[in-house]
């Protein structure tokens, strides 16, 4: 007798490198398919502005400052792009669901050459489930000369802002219950950084991610061997942090707003 089911899934086929000339020299608008209201105002302040990250305007120059130290930068993430066009398709895959966004960081106490700070590198909202009023701030990549700064602890800040506050406050925000942090157990810095700004700890997740055939993050990961067999790859557990709206309501408002307003100083561990 033949089952009552079929299964017709067909995997789709792998993501192709994009075009980076083409996307680098566009002069039409980007579309960031964001799905969710975007308060630009809410997501700046005078020291740091986010904006969405547009290939043609932040692609290259983010690059540029990365490349030389991606095994740095990337040691303690699930990837390591090893190309501007690698990097690319990374965002573009992020592009595709319209419940993230990646956002580039200004530091607008520099100078720039769009005349409105200097870019300090990017951040994401992702794995969000607006369903559910929640997200995930990640995949944050700050340049090394803009450590122990204000802009990390800024851009954080404003980004919880932009979450946890109402849509009827004053910046409005999307009205979100939760925004967690995901972060490898050893990076110190992160999980500072994720305190500072009132995330609090909740566990570790195991084998939350199949790291790739890459020794830099092989090395910062955890040996999968079973009982009587080789090693068969690595993985990484994930320390999760979150910041709720019962937190914000009790005094991570006041300490985010401090930090936007700058009386809150940089220490090591905010870098």
């Amino acid at each position: 007798m033949s089952p009552p089911f079929v299964n017709k899934y067909t995997p789709p086929p792998p993501d192709a490198l994009p075009d980076v000339d083409a996307l680098l020299s566009s002069t039409e608008p980007y579309d960031i398919n964001f799905a969710l209201p975007l308060h630009l105002d809410t997501l700046s302040c005078p020291t740091v502005r986010l904006t969405p990250f547009v290939p043609a305007l932040h692609a290259k120059e983010f690059w540029d400052n990365v490349e030389s130290r991606a095994d740095e930068l990337f040691k303690y993430y699930p990837f390591l792009p090893g190309s501007l066009p690698e990097y690319l398709r990374i965002i573009e895959s992020y592009r595709q669901n319209p419940e993230w966004l990646p956002f580039a960081v200004y530091d607008r106490t520099k100078n720039g050459p769009g005349g409105d700070g200097a870019l300090a590198g990017m951040v994401m909202l992702i794995n969000t489930a607006a369903a559910h009023l929640r997200t995930e701030i990640g995949f944050m990549i700050i340049f090394p000369e803009f450590h122990h700064t204000h802009v990390a602890r800024t851009a954080v800040a404003l980004l919880l802002r932009y979450c946890l506050q109402t849509p009827t406050a004053s910046p409005p925000g999307l009205g979100f219950r939760r925004v967690h942090w995901s972060v490898h157990p050893s990076n110190k810095p992160s999980i500072g950084l994720a305190k500072k700004t009132g995330f609090k700890e909740e566990g570790v997740l195991r084998w939350m991610f199949v790291l790739p055939d890459v020794e830099t993050l092989q090395k910062a990961g955890w040996e999968v061997k079973r009982k009587g067999q080789e090693v068969e790859g690595y993985g990484r557990h994930s320390l999760w942090l979150s910041h709720c709206w019962d937190d914000w309501e009790n005094g991570g408002r006041e300490l985010c707003e401090s930090i936007i307003e700058g009386l809150v100083k940089p220490t090591r561990a905010a870098a």
